[in-house]
């Protein structure tokens, strides 16, 4: 099966989204004083046009009004989310320029190799939080966090591939890692990025770095220019859990600005079911 034209990846995620309502403060404490189910809550907050107050004072108001941390944390994501600026498009190419930039792949589109089928994948940027370990004598560590105990996609195949757009300046272990998630019983997925006692390191803790092997694909046609697609594959076959095809966009933001707006890494979740 051939890569998917980008025309066909954009299609997958055009559904239209039907019109939101306006939540605020004072909405989401009611619903928490009538004893909703805190999902029930968080689904009506990523389904809302917030007009949130994610003020210091605000957010303590919440927590003494007993909204629980996971929801005024869906809050603030939803309100980052809504003051996002839109940049206005760019004027539209002739019709071959156009013809051509839709038969190449785009470095934030990452396929995943399914057995015989191949799908794109979405990311996330994820929230970071730092923590003391062991009451603090175990020193400091910083996690970066994703919502949810599941991601979305899904699969049984416990070795599937990835096609992922590398820059060429970069060696693919130095623009990329594959990292087993934590699942938290605060309804997240979490990988330790940094941590220490006397001295701090930062980085995905080693225990969480799943060995990949890396090959150039046979079939470079639908390249961006100043990138090489590459293949990626667990070396060893995945165990039942969470997992994040990480792409360090955030450190390399100067060579791939152009396809990732936010500041941070881009993970790109999906979940190896038994």
């Amino acid at each position: 099966m051939k890569i998917p034209k980008i025309a066909a990846v954009i299609a997958l995620f055009s559904a239209a989204v039907a019109s939101a309502s306006t939540l605020t403060n004072a909405d989401v404490v009611k619903m928490s004083d009538a004893k909703l189910d805190e999902s029930v809550i968080i689904n009506a907050i990523d389904n809302s046009q917030p007009q949130f107050d994610v003020s210091t004072q605000g957010l303590i108001d919440l927590s003494n009004a007993k909204v629980s941390p996971a929801v005024i944390k869906a809050m603030i994501g939803r309100s980052s989310a809504a003051a996002a600026p839109v940049q206005a498009p760019p004027p539209p190419p002739s019709a071959p320029a156009a013809q051509a930039a839709s038969d190449l792949m785009s470095p934030s589109d990452v396929l995943i190799i399914d057995g015989t089928e191949i799908r794109p994948m979405r990311y996330l940027t994820p929230q970071v939080r730092t923590a003391a370990r062991g009451l603090g004598f175990g020193g400091f560590a910083t996690y970066a966090s994703l919502y949810g105990t599941a991601a979305g996609s899904r699969t049984k195949n416990t070795k599937p591939s990835f096609l992922v757009s590398v820059p060429s300046q970069a060696q693919p272990q130095s623009y990329l890692t594959l990292a087993s998630l934590a699942v938290r019983r605060n309804n997240t997925r979490e990988v330790m990025i940094g941590g220490g006692y006397m001295s701090y390191s930062s980085g995905i803790t080693s225990d969480r770095i799943i060995a990949v092997d890396t090959q150039p694909a046979a079939d470079q046609s639908k390249a961006q220019r100043g990138f090489v697609i590459y293949r990626i594959t667990p070396t060893n076959p995945l165990k039942a859990g969470e997992y994040a095809l990480v792409l360090y966009t955030g450190e390399m933001q100067r060579l791939v600005s152009a396809w990732f707006a936010a500041s941070g890494n881009s993970y790109f979740d999906f979940g190896v079911d038994p």
